[in-house]
């Protein structure tokens, strides 16, 4: 009997799944090209220029630069997969998850400077993120942020890197130095930036207590006649910002009445949003001399809307105090443990 056929068939076999087994997969696979993702769409090509305001992307010999602003995610040609996998987990929120799979990456393996600087900034971002959520020390999360910006001053995560900078000053309680870097936003040549700079600005004020200040630069933002689907969001908190600045001048009734309309009409996914509307309503709970209401309105805060880690230190602060006013000293002590446990580097801890 000739078994000749059946042999050549079993090699072919072998050679198949040999050949099945180099093929690249979703796992290990490498784009070939790079490609720059916005709010409406995908750009694809190769990208030529980086600066702190835009990336240049060149197909078929045409280039075209995409601001900055617009910017979600940028995925470069033959970059790690680990990097991609690390920025959707610091886009859902799983910021320690991040920081493991970037510490993974060795950096000698990488040729291309672009990849270079974006492994170099996530690093930075994911230190900086877990130190304001607080898993790490404020001042050396800043100074990586600080070596980051010196090195690569003209990547598009720059404005970025300057805005995480000064959440962290503000984190440590030095509103002023947060001020000067958020400052520095304004001098882009884009009307987005300048916004956001005035309402980062405004907070700073609001921190000390300026509130005249603050108001001046929240109306810089809320009372804008640009619009689009970036700006609307940078209108909404300035509204919402206002109106803390509003109550603690005294107009209590107002300013509730705006921040309930916020709260009504945004979206349940929207928690950072949430988290500032319920710290804002409890602020001007207080301003009226109303400790329940103000307690549930932090409650909200800590209960349902925690990711915003400024915002759930800054609720378990004021949670720490109304405990007490409502006679529930237990409960005090738990929400100061929390505070003093997840947020030790947070200003609010310190207060």
């Amino acid at each position: 009997m000739n078994r000749r056929p059946s042999h050549r068939l079993a090699i072919r076999v072998v050679l198949l799944a040999v050949a099945l087994l180099s093929l690249p997969t979703a796992a290990n696979a490498q784009s070939t090209i790079d490609r720059v993702r916005r709010q409406n769409g995908v750009d694809s090509g190769k990208i030529v220029a980086t600066t702190a305001l835009g990336v240049t992307i060149s197909k078929g010999g045409v280039e075209s630069t995409i601001p900055t602003e617009e910017i979600e995610v940028v995925t470069f040609a033959g970059e790690p997969s680990e990097l991609n996998s690390a920025r959707n987990a610091l886009n859902a929120g799983k910021v320690q998850e991040a920081f493991d799979i970037l510490a993974k990456i060795d950096v000698a393996e990488i040729q291309r400077d672009e990849v270079l600087a974006d492994v170099e900034f996530y690093r930075a971002l994911a230190t900086a993120k877990l130190a304001l959520a607080g898993k790490g020390e404020p001042s050396a999360a800043a100074g990586e942020i600080r070596t980051f910006m010196a090195k690569r001053n003209k990547s598009y995560h720059v404005p970025q890197a300057i805005e995480t900078l000064g959440d962290l000053l503000m984190a440590a309680g030095e509103a002023s130095n947060a001020r000067a870097e958020y400052a520095k936003l304004a001098k882009a040549k884009s009307r987005y930036f300048e916004l956001k700079s005035a309402l980062l600005v405004g907070r700073t004020y609001q921190a000390e207590g300026e509130d005249a200040q603050a108001q001046a630069e929240f109306d810089k933002v809320a009372s804008s006649s640009d619009d689009g689907a970036l700006i609307a969001p940078l209108k909404l908190a300035a509204t919402l910002d206002r109106s803390v600045s509003q109550a603690a001048a005294g107009k209590v009734k107002e300013a509730t009445a705006a921040i309930g309309e916020i709260i009504a009409s945004a979206k349940p996914e929207d928690a950072a949003l949430l988290a500032r509307a319920y710290n804002a309503l409890g602020d001007c709970y207080l301003k009226s001399n109303d400790p329940r209401a103000a307690l549930f309105a932090f409650l909200h805060v800590d209960l349902l809307y925690s990711q915003d880690a400024e915002a759930h230190a800054k609720a378990l602060h004021e949670l720490t105090k109304l405990w007490k006013t409502v006679g529930r000293e237990a409960r005090a002590q738990e929400a100061q443990q929390k505070l003093a446990a997840q947020y030790p580097g947070s200003r609010w801890a310190k207060q």
